[in-house]
């Protein structure tokens, strides 16, 4: 299933939050969403799926608008950052509540899923007798549960523990492969390397930059310590890159090709090299 957003305005009083033209996801395609706090990440996701209703412009999901559609959202699987289970309830209890939403599912399913997230002993429990870790795997298991077409997913990694997170990510990158459309945000860089196949920059209430993680061409931001940093920068001044410093470290963004080309030159003009750090370009929209 595809989305579609367009003209995409909203405010919280007189603050714009909110002011994206033109943006679609794709089916079968996995999307991180990166941004500064506060940049409109969970406000977006939440206009996706009709939590938020009083924005200007409009939300389709497979052509049809969502607020006059509300049955389209039978497909979409959600986890916000914000939201929570019935606390002085039981696990079970939210499973069926939410399962009853949507129409029943087959409960063996469920409790699958249940077992694979090591969290099917603790549903006759009180959701608020439950770690962050246990709250987000219940917020996860109730997202996974229905098969969604569509998957949203904010700051969905934040609380769990390292074996969880594995499954999380190879659970989610099978999804992908069958089809399903994803949007995660994620503050852990790895975690959004790890799934997504294009990454998007939400920054002043629109998307600003788009990056595809599949080309091989792509630039990075390297920042290197080198034994001899004048001759260095006039290498790479040369070979037409911009050059800046942070400390004893030189920082330029350059294609993998560009990069080892001046490595090569450096190296043999008898620079040592130090250190070394390559990022992707959208890694400073996650710390």
């Amino acid at each position: 299933m595809k989305i579609g957003v367009n003209n995409l305005n909203f405010s919280y009083g007189s603050k714009r939050v909110l002011q994206v033209s033109n943006v679609s996801f794709e089916q079968g395609k996995a999307y991180g969403i990166v941004g500064k706090n506060g940049a409109g990440k969970t406000t977006f996701f939440k206009c996706l799926v009709n939590i938020i209703t009083n924005y200007q412009g409009s939300v389709l999901i497979d052509g049809l608008e969502v607020r006059t559609n509300l049955n389209v959202l039978g497909n979409v699987g959600i986890v916000l950052d914000d939201m929570s289970p019935y606390r002085n309830r039981t696990g079970m209890f939210n499973l069926r509540y939410f399962a009853g939403l949507r129409g029943g599912m087959p409960f063996e399913n469920v409790m699958k899923l249940a077992d694979e997230l090591e969290i099917s002993g603790d549903l006759e429990t009180k959701v608020s007798k439950y770690s962050l870790g246990m709250t987000k795997k219940l917020q996860l298991l109730i997202s996974l549960m229905n098969d969604a077409e569509i998957l949203i997913f904010d700051e969905p990694f934040r609380g769990l523990d390292a074996k969880t997170v594995d499954w999380f990510r190879g659970y989610l990158t099978q999804l992908k492969q069958q089809g399903r459309t994803i949007l995660i945000s994620s503050h852990v860089q790895e975690d959004i390397e790890s799934i997504a196949d294009h990454v998007f920059v939400l920054e002043n209430g629109d998307f600003s930059a788009a990056f595809d993680l599949s080309d091989t061409t792509q630039d990075f931001i390297y920042s290197v310590e080198v034994s001899d940093p004048v001759h260095f920068r006039l290498m790479l001044e040369d070979a037409g890159v911009s050059v800046g410093m942070a400390g004893k470290l030189i920082q330029f963004t350059a294609s993998e090709e560009l990069y080892r080309k001046v490595f090569k030159q450096a190296v043999a003009k008898d620079i040592e090299f130090y250190q070394v750090k390559k990022e992707v370009q959208f890694a400073k929209f996650v710390r």
